[in-house]
């Protein structure tokens, strides 16, 4: 029987509500997760054992989105950065919201929520400190979004580094992952695009603000689709940067996430520069707003980045019809959402109705993940004896996996929900 064991109970095969129980001895969970469907919520395995701690490598919902519901039961001490905590309380108070619209009972309550701050101890990059009798924790800066981690766990003479979601590559908010966690005994690393790598930072935000400019210049409107915590913030800040001479409003969530983003300011790589960007950005607070940024040539940035949902609903509906305007998507469109739709079928819906549009539709790769070369520079610098692949489709991990073994030699497994991988 294996000493020490990985067991996987979501984010096996697939992106999505990423959930991983380490047992070294003493129980520690690794993310709380949820997949967002196009009609439906998915959620990890159940934790049927006690834990000795928990851990939250960011706040996004696929990582953090289920974890309220663990202290329904559990009082075991979480450990995160205190931007991920903050963030987090913020989807899952936006969670609660969304299931009372939509007339769905909730996974987890307000107290629920108040139980997991209550329980989480905030804790800074690059500060060790220990989490049971034989366990510290280390986090280290993915690079992904405000306060991502990567957790390094070190037990009896082993260290074995979980990346979360890390993107090594400098952004406009970002001075990229760090990657200085020296050599590790394992490696769980995210797949999302482990088949492929990136374009051009630089030259996709040349090629949208180009696309942006000609639009407005044409009369017409960008409506910019954007996540909520990070993109919107760095789509604002690349518009700043370009001189886009020309309304921008900024509309959802995205306000209150960059609210929390200059509340830690140590956690961004220019803070200043995206206080002016968003300073002379339109914050839309009422419906006036968004009724003055359809009456003249504009950049309206929003969410929800897949067009499932939030104030981008408003928009299309008058955006589709105008061929002088644009529908810009700048992340990944899960299978079955809207935005999706639009990019393969280029058909339209939204809340009410379906739609071919007449406007142009584009899309600009903003990937706050870590491609392949990147992944294998990463691997190759931390020199694991084994790699676990997670959060990746199935046919994207099984081409990274070849890529490992061919390239490094570096013995690498991607299992499947349920499966447990041996570590020793």
């Amino acid at each position: 029987m294996a000493k020490y064991s990985l067991n996987v109970l979501g984010g096996g095969q697939e992106v999505g509500r990423s959930s991983f129980l380490l047992d070294v001895g003493e129980k520690i969970l690794l993310e709380r997760g949820v997949k967002l469907n196009a009609d439906e919520i998915q959620y990890p395995a159940p934790v049927t054992t006690n834990l000795d701690a928990a851990i939250i490598s960011h706040a996004h919902l696929d990582h953090s989105g289920y974890l309220p519901k663990l202290f329904v039961d559990s009082h075991s001490m979480c450990y995160m950065t205190p931007p991920t905590l903050e963030i987090s309380k913020m989807l899952w108070f936006d969670s609660l919201k969304i299931a009372g619209y939509e007339g769905v009972a909730p996974q987890f309550s307000e107290d629920e929520i108040v139980e997991t701050e209550k329980y989480t101890f905030p804790i800074s990059y690059r500060r060790p400190v220990n989490i049971s009798k034989n366990c510290s924790l280390e986090l280290f800066d993915a690079g992904h979004i405000s306060g991502s981690s990567m957790p390094l766990i070190s037990f009896k003479n082993k260290r074995f580094l979980f990346t979360g979601d890390f993107n090594p590559a400098e952004t406009r908010l970002y001075s990229g992952a760090d990657l200085r966690a020296g050599k590790v005994d394992y490696v769980m690393m995210e797949s999302t695009y482990g088949d492929r790598n990136h374009p051009s930072r630089a030259e996709t935000e040349k090629r949208l603000c180009e696309s942006v400019q000609e639009t407005v210049d044409n009369g017409g409107h960008a409506l910019i689709a954007a996540f909520a915590v990070a993109r919107s913030q760095e789509i604002i800040d690349v518009l700043h940067e370009y001189n886009i001479d020309v309304p921008v409003y900024l509309d959802g969530m995205s306000q209150k996430a960059s609210r929390i983003f200059l509340d830690y300011p140590e956690y961004l790589k220019d803070p200043k520069f995206l206080k002016k960007a968003l300073d002379k950005t339109i914050w839309v607070r009422r419906d006036k707003h968004r009724k003055e940024a359809l009456k003249q040539p504009s950049v309206i940035v929003t969410t929800s980045g897949m067009l499932s949902g939030g104030p981008i609903q408003h928009y299309v509906k008058t955006v589709h019809k105008e061929e002088n305007s644009k529908i810009i998507l700048t992340g990944y469109q899960v299978e079955g959402t809207p935005g999706r739709k639009l990019m393969d079928e280029g058909i339209l819906e939204t809340e009410a109705d379906t739609f071919k549009p007449v406007c142009g539709v584009e899309k600009y790769d903003f990937s706050a993940h870590a491609s392949q070369s990147e992944l294998l520079r990463a691997l190759n610098k931390w020199s694991p004896e084994k790699v676990i692949l997670v959060h990746g489709d199935l046919e994207v991990t099984e081409v990274l996996k070849a890529k490992i073994e061919k390239d490094l030699g570096i013995d690498t497994v991607n299992p499947a929900n349920g499966d447990t991988v041996k570590l020793d």
